[in-house]
């Protein structure tokens, strides 16, 4: 077998098995790969417990830990009170090795051993590049933080909640303190489990090639790092090497890979044998496997927790994976999908999922959008040609509609019809993002000023609030009817870009958004939704509110309503910022919002949210989120 080796009875080979014996000895060969994994011998036993430093017995007195380069010595004969392992020696004490038989007699040979080295708080980011402040874990306990790592939503609907969590996961920071609550997976195996899931593949494979050998969780995590990027070659090299050894599930599954990654067809058959042998179930790796061993198509229907492992294998044997896979909301293979063969709808539907979890640039989004082919009525009414087409399709069909009208008002129109159909998915900040471009382009004027208070919602998302302001100019001067939006530009432009001059206009604004919500008429409904949700956040960020508009602080508002979980997190939140657990009160924040991200949380969570992240020192990212929570809520103004 290709790198392997195998004693005793099964004797000793290397390279492929020689088809004069194969068949003769495939019995033989199957017991000995499940009595003796690959890569071990018989008398082979992994190692464990922690390094023995070695020191002369006149350092006895006040002995410190020795560094982590001090040279190391094992004894060849364990005594036998070294019998139950090493782990005795992850102390710093001081103790005695006993003398071996046969050896020259002399002085008294003392060991230190070395202190426990904890990986968990090895991170790629620094306070100086980005990423938060070491001692962001003090005063939370280690089983909180796992808790709480692993109720951390995937892929949220937020690219300020993604930001936030990326910098948390890659900070290098002081590991907390206290017992594990997770005796399976260490605090850096979840941290990297936590990235992959995100769709960081490739920060997940640097912070994983930290990670000491013996910790099984994070050597998967970096497999499957490893995979997901598209390095199959390199993902069944040294990093990996774990696999040749262990009959973990996992592992007997990355070696049938590596065998079929070298064209060793008859091994990966043997191990896939031991893998049935114990009942190790996995119908989708089965039939991809078989695509290669049997040459039989996979047919794949589904598949509810993927890995890098599925699609890899499925990328290798040429088969086809379900589009499920990606609607699913499981991110981390879009590499692999976006050089799918044949597969249109899964690369169009894997490319719109990665956009959306800021995996890969807009423009790239854009160029699929363009490619996908529409005929002209299609074009000329995108609203009833929805009705036949997927979910991605349909939004490649606006992007085109919106790109290739060239009449002011009809493509008002078509951008109007977007942006109602991105507030009805919750795909606001996507939207906003790929019709950036459009939004410039459409200028103000008499014709186009009914499209106000939606195109400045995009503008102002995008950083543009230059010619978010522009668009006073289409109102029309002083008109009752305007006011509304006129109000909307003031608060949101202070929001979005905050200066001295449009602070100075925040109290009259606030002021006349808290009277009017409370009147008749026929945008009451718009201007009660914007006081509940707006006022608050204003406030939460340090603005003083006018007197009358303080009922907005304790208004009900729309949105998601918290689940339990979410409120529990919220009141721990509110804890942990006033005592200034800066971590902590990250990762309860995250999960409050939850994966639909702030646009669509209730206005009194997001309010909680901004306000214990400016308690802890995160301004900006509060007021990043307050922004998503004004100009990515569903508006009622459409037209």
């Amino acid at each position: 077998m290709t790198g392997s080796r195998t004693s005793g009875a099964c004797g000793e080979t290397g390279g492929r098995p020689r088809a004069s014996w194969a068949v003769v000895t495939s019995t033989l060969l199957s017991l000995c790969v499940a009595l003796f994994p690959v890569g071990a011998t018989a008398d082979e036993q992994p190692a464990n417990g922690a390094p023995r430093g070695l020191s002369p017995p006149a350092q006895q007195t006040n002995q410190t830990t020795p560094p982590a380069s001090t040279p190391s010595a094992q004894p060849n004969s364990p005594s036998q009170s070294d019998a139950k392992g090493t782990e005795d020696w992850s102390t710093p004490d001081v103790k005695a090795v006993p003398a071996q038989p046969g050896q020259p007699r002399g002085p008294a040979v003392t060991v230190s051993g070395l202190g426990a080295v904890d990986p968990s708080g090895a991170g790629l980011m620094e306070p100086n590049d980005g990423g938060l402040r070491s001692n962001l874990w003090s005063g939370t306990s280690r089983a909180i933080v796992e808790e709480r790592l692993a109720a951390l939503p995937n892929a949220p609907n937020s690219p300020a909640m993604q930001t936030l969590m990326r910098r948390l996961l890659l900070t290098s920071a002081t590991p907390p303190a206290g017992n594990a609550r997770n005796t399976d997976q260490s605090l850096l195996a979840l941290r990297l489990n936590k990235l992959l899931a995100n769709g960081w593949t490739a920060e997940a494979a640097a912070l994983a090639a930290q990670a000491p050998r013996d910790d099984l969780s994070a050597r998967e995590a970096l497999a499957e790092a490893m995979l997901l990027e598209g390095k199959q070659v390199e993902a069944c090299g040294e990093p990996t090497a774990i696999r040749q050894s262990s009959n973990a599930p996992y592992w007997l599954k990355m070696r049938t890979f590596c065998f079929l990654v070298a064209g060793d067809l008859t091994s990966a058959q043997l191990t896939l044998d031991v893998m049935h042998e114990r009942s190790i179930n996995d119908d989708a790796f089965y039939a991809l496997a078989a695509q290669m061993t049997d040459k039989t198509e996979a047919r794949v229907a589904s598949l509810s927790n993927p890995t890098g492992l599925h699609v890899a294998l499925a990328h290798l044997a040429g088969a086809r994976l379900p589009v499920s896979i990606v609607n699913s909301g499981w991110v981390p293979g879009y590499r692999i999908f976006a050089g799918a063969t044949g597969d249109k709808e899964l690369q169009l539907v894997a490319a719109e999922h990665a956009a959306a979890a800021g995996l890969v640039q807009i423009d790239e989004l854009r160029a699929i959008y363009d490619s996908q082919p529409f005929n002209p009525d299609q074009l000329d009414d995108p609203e009833e040609a929805a009705k036949k087409l997927t979910s991605a399709k349909v939004n490649a069909l606006f992007y085109q509609a919106i790109e290739k009208r060239t009449v002011p008002a009809a493509r008002a129109g078509a951008f109007s019809a977007a942006l109602l159909r991105a507030d009805t998915q919750n795909t606001f900040p996507l939207f906003a993002l790929v019709a950036a471009d459009a939004a410039m382009e459409i200028t103000p004027a008499p014709e186009t000023a009914w499209l106000a208070p939606q195109i400045e919602r995009v503008l102002l998302y995008t950083g543009n609030d230059v010619q978010a302001e522009r668009w006073y100019s289409a109102l029309s001067s002083g008109s009752p009817s305007d006011a509304p939006v006129v109000n909307a530009l003031q608060l949101h432009t202070l929001l979005a870009a905050p200066t001295a001059e449009r602070a100075a206009k925040a109290q009259g604004a606030l002021s006349w958004l808290a009277q009017n919500a409370m009147k008749s008429g026929g945008q009451k409904a718009w201007l009660s939704d914007r006081a509940a949700r707006e006022i608050p956040l204003f406030e939460a960020l340090g603005y003083v509110i006018p007197p009358d508009a303080q009922w907005a602080l304790t208004a009900n508002t729309t949105g998601v309503v918290p689940s339990a979980a979410q409120n529990e997190a919220l009141d721990a939140m509110a804890q942990a910022s006033a005592q200034g657990r800066l971590g902590e009160t990250v990762l309860d924040a995250m999960i409050a919002l939850g994966q639909s991200g702030p646009e669509r949380a209730e206005g009194r969570t997001v309010s909680r949210v901004v306000r214990a992240l400016a308690a802890v020192g995160l301004s900006e990212e509060a007021r990043a989120i307050a922004i998503e929570a004004v100009l990515g809520a569903p508006s009622n103004m459409h037209k």
